[in-house]
């Protein structure tokens, strides 16, 4: 068994695709073939399902391929200590961040980056804001921001460290009765229109759940989505209005829509996430980085 071939086989399984995968590699895609089939023989199992539209991983592929993983995170935290030893930091993060925190990941990566430029930051886009956690608990991440729950808790074994709070806000239509002005409204005037909000059982849904039913305020859904973009074009067409936080808020916002904040401030703890454990360096730099940039955003600092 090879690093080269366990690689090949977690990027296929990652990418879902051996033309993706060798992309990714650097490789002909005859040689990332290669290596998987030669891990097939030593395994004498078959990883993969071979489609027109893929690879899927076969029920062997689907047990193997967490220890595959676990393998190529310690020879990866081996090389970045050797490195680390030697006063060079290197290596690979891979950093995940829910869509309306990506601004103030950008900051964070950008501030790494200026640290340790022989780091290479490799950005994940989550199919959905509740996926964050668990991209990193699968050790497809290496470190995630995402809203931390009311009882610091996502459901999967990782560390979470609350790091920042970002205030929520209302973005109306521009030409809706509440799109005139920029002053802060209530929960109530929020739900005169309808609301665009993510699917049911999702971390943000039963967030304005909770919240509207505290306040003793009802509110009717115009629409329900799971991305923040798509969200996004629904209020320029003027289908409703939707519940978000500033940082999601992309430039120019109100040439199109009316960014209204809430009476009263409504807040939403945001949590840097990875696993448990010892971080390889060049991850655990990254951690540290941004909880020094957080800090020194915080009013108190």
């Amino acid at each position: 068994m090879e690093i080269q071939q366990l690689k090949s086989f977690v990027l296929v399984a990652e990418h879902g695709s051996f033309s993706e995968a060798a992309r990714a590699l650097g490789l002909s895609q005859p040689s990332l073939s290669q290596a998987v089939n030669r891990l097939e023989i030593e395994f004498q199992t078959e990883l993969f399902v071979r489609t027109a539209r893929g690879a899927v991983l076969t029920p062997a592929g689907e047990r193997l391929i967490a220890p595959a993983r676990r393998v190529l995170e310690s020879v990866d935290l081996t090389q970045a200590t050797v490195d680390a030893l030697h006063g060079v930091m290197t290596g690979t993060v891979r950093v995940v961040a829910f869509h309306s925190f990506t601004t103030e990941a950008a900051d964070v990566m950008a501030a790494f980056r200026k640290a340790f430029p022989e780091v290479v930051l490799r950005v994940h886009r989550p199919e959905n804001d509740d996926a964050v956690a668990g991209l990193v608990a699968a050790g497809l991440c290496d470190v995630g921001f995402a809203r931390v729950g009311e009882a610091g808790r996502t459901g999967h074994d990782v560390e979470i460290v609350p790091v920042a709070v970002e205030e929520s806000v209302a973005l109306v239509p521009a030409g809706s009765p509440l799109g005139g002005t920029d002053r802060p409204i209530t929960l109530a005037e929020v739900a005169s229109l309808p609301l665009i909000v993510a699917p049911p059982g999702a971390v943000a849904r039963t967030a304005i759940e909770k919240l509207f039913a505290a306040n003793g305020v009802d509110y009717r859904v115009a629409a329900e989505s799971e991305h923040h973009e798509t969200s996004l074009e629904l209020v320029r067409g003027g289908v409703g209005a939707y519940l978000t936080t500033r940082g999601g808020l992309p430039g120019g916002a109100g040439r199109t829509f009316t960014v209204r904040r809430l009476s009263p401030r409504r807040e939403w703890p945001i949590g840097l996430i990875h696993r448990k454990g010892t971080l390889p360096p060049a991850v655990a730099a990254f951690a540290e980085t941004a909880l020094s940039f957080f800090q020194a955003r915080s009013p108190e600092s």
